[in-house]
């Protein structure tokens, strides 16, 4: 029903208003791309937290809940059974790489970033975020301008394990 709905508005959207401006309508026009673009917009309304009215303000679930995950504190050890994480075993680079994660302005970070904070050369940044990937402790997603990293809950909860040791 979903896909039916998009489709109906897509073609509302790029058939119907081409047609409506042909027959030099554009009150009709401007009606049907409003139209198109609120159908499609309710189409996905599980994907909204928050939607405005007139001015049509939407806010996306996955930046609420990138914001959520980064104010969460992250559990003292023995918690829930937790296992504190073998920190013996994490080397200085990868260790720059979780600070460099761990940046109190930025949720997600870019690999120019990651170097600049960790002083540390492309190879050695892409180990230690493949390492820390394959581990569970950061995960990775496409931002505006390529791919970009954080660190999960695991990751926050070795960060802070790394801080107290």
């Amino acid at each position: 029903m979903k896909t039916i709905v998009q489709i109906a508005a897509y073609i509302v959207l790029l058939v119907g208003s081409v047609v409506l401006g042909f027959l030099g309508k554009p009150t009709e026009m401007g009606l049907a791309v409003v139209a198109a673009a609120v159908a499609l917009a309710f189409s996905d309304l599980e994907k909204f937290s928050r939607i405005k009215g007139a001015g049509f303000e939407a806010e996306l679930r996955e930046k609420l809940e990138a914001v959520i995950e980064k104010e969460t504190e992250p559990q003292v050890s023995g918690e829930e059974g937790r296992l504190i994480p073998d920190v013996s075993r994490i080397d200085q680079t990868t260790r720059a790489v979780i600070n460099a994660l761990q940046h109190p302005e930025y949720t997600w970070r870019y690999m120019a970033g990651i170097k600049k904070d960790s002083n540390l050369k492309t190879e050695e940044v892409k180990k230690s975020l493949k390492w820390l990937l394959e581990n569970g402790y950061a995960k990775q997603t496409q931002g505006k301008y390529g791919t970009v990293w954080n660190l999960t809950e695991e990751g926050r909860y070795l960060s802070a394990v790394i801080d107290f040791t």
